[in-house]
């Protein structure tokens, strides 16, 4: 509360605390502030969500499920995303916001993120490097050709296509909008591939990925999801060329942009 004597301004130990515990969020958070987005200003930005959230109610950082190097958690799911592109990061957050990909941990997290706030830390984990991490999940040697055939060559008697036609060869992506899937763990791989088959997940173009998990076997699932699990992910020395924030461009929306 404020009163007013003599005309000055005091402020009432209430409002004095408030005033505080703000200046407080300001100088914990001093990057959400609007100005000149230089792409180091992103990046710093974005590894401050990445660490710590954005300072808003709800939100979290991403490190706690992703790591901060974007290793991610095998043992659980948690996909890899370190080195995937911008683009990609940031649609499947705004994704997640939409609801056409389902991610029932990260629905409530992400929602109070600004698409500044997402471009950010988009930028950020497309710039990380990490090794891979150890995957505990069960490999099961006599479904390797299967899965192998699968990413490879397709089953098109059943209209099945190549997995690298479109995720590249061995998985590496085709950036900026294909991802990765080397590497990534079998269980990600195999909640990923059910969540379309079931029509959960729906995010990809032309319901391409829904076609092809819904028409996949139980035990062609976890043949395919183990072999590129079972794959090196791509680690580059630098950030490629072809991957420089600068050169990547996001999907333009189709909706009225937020203040």
């Amino acid at each position: 509360m404020m009163v007013s004597m003599s005309g000055l301004r005091v402020f009432t130990p209430p409002a004095l605390a408030g005033l505080l515990l703000l200046g407080a969020v300001v100088t914990i958070f001093p990057t959400r502030a609007r100005g000149a987005d230089t792409e180091a200003a992103l990046i710093a930005w974005g590894h401050t969500i990445a660490m710590q959230g954005n300072g808003l109610p709800g939100n979290t950082a991403c490190a706690e499920c992703h790591r901060i190097n974007g290793g991610g958690m095998p043992s659980v799911g948690i996909p890899r995303i370190a080195g995937q592109t911008e683009t990609y990061i940031y649609r499947e957050i705004r994704g997640v916001q939409k609801g056409t990909r389902y991610s029932p941990y990260m629905d409530g997290i992400v929602q109070n993120l600004s698409r500044r706030d997402i471009r950010a830390v988009a930028l950020y984990y497309s710039t990380v490097r990490t090794p891979k991490l150890h995957d505990p999940a069960e490999y099961d040697p006599s479904l390797r050709e299967l899965g192998r055939r699968i990413a490879h060559r397709g089953l098109w008697d059943r209209n099945i296509p190549a997995c690298i036609l479109c995720h590249g060869q061995d998985g590496r992506g085709i950036p900026p909008n294909f991802p990765y899937i080397a590497g990534q763990s079998t269980t990600y791989l195999t909640g990923q591939l059910i969540s379309f088959a079931v029509v959960r997940r729906k995010d990809d173009p032309e319901g391409l990925m829904r076609g092809i998990a819904s028409k996949l076997t139980h035990q062609e699932i976890k043949a395919v999801a183990q072999y590129f699990a079972s794959l090196d992910p791509p680690v580059y020395g630098k950030i490629p060329e072809k991957n420089r924030p600068d050169r990547l461009r996001l999907i333009p929306e189709k909706e009225t942009p937020t203040p």
